[in-house]
């Protein structure tokens, strides 16, 4: 049988930068969404779900590049269709987290396309680990509000197969900061600027957005 990790273990593994980080991104998704609802109304009524999860997965993914990109114990995966983070854990170099980022309902589910790398994803075990190693998939993201449509609270699950929740974790709100933030100037074109005011303002194709 496996043991899975408790969320406080969990939590503290991955440690407050990271898990800063995923709150700062929904937060930052959240203000988003809810500035395009406001300037285009016509749009959005019209919008299917999966327009909003892209949208909102495409905000959330630019906060973490940002916060997460200079850490040394973090890689980030960015290789269409697929988009996830490893965070090696810095107590013990045999363990390492997986993180994928996904809508999850009210009663904690996620949904995407069961292929079969979806499927190994998310159950843990010795199909996902080396001799030595180990390896846990997590999804991290917001609650949806199906009805409302709205962002909630930014959450980390653990899951052992598609229909078999562990435990869906909140985080904690992130702190306000008068802080902005635009990307890194790269040669090509120019990139837009994203200003984060109060936090840091996918294997088929879009499998893991939502």
């Amino acid at each position: 049988m496996i043991s899975h990790p408790d969320p406080e273990t969990v939590l503290g593994e991955l440690g407050d930068k990271v898990t800063a980080a995923i709150s700062e991104a929904v937060r930052f998704a959240e203000l988003e969404f809810r500035k395009y609802r406001q300037m285009h109304p016509d749009w959005a009524a019209e919008n299917a779900a999966r327009t909003f999860a892209d949208l909102i997965h495409d905000w959330m993914w630019t906060v973490l590049k940002h916060r997460l990109d200079a850490l040394p114990h973090v890689n980030i995966i960015d290789k269409e269709p697929t988009r996830q983070i490893s965070v090696q854990v810095q107590s013990d170099s045999r363990l390492s987290y997986l993180l994928r980022f996904k809508l999850h309902h009210l009663d904690g589910r996620t949904s995407s396309y069961q292929t079969q790398s979806v499927i190994d994803f998310e159950f843990q075990g010795t199909n996902r680990t080396f001799p030595g190693f180990g390896e846990v998939g997590l999804e991290a993201g917001y609650e949806w509000n199906k009805d409302a449509r709205t962002v909630g609270a930014a959450v980390i699950s653990l899951r052992d197969g598609r229909d078999n929740i562990i435990w869906v974790h909140p985080l904690p709100a992130p702190e306000a900061k008068d802080d902005k933030v635009t990307r890194p100037m790269v040669p090509g074109p120019t990139s837009p600027t994203v200003g984060i005011q109060g936090v840091a303002t996918d294997e088929q194709a879009g499998s893991d957005q939502t």
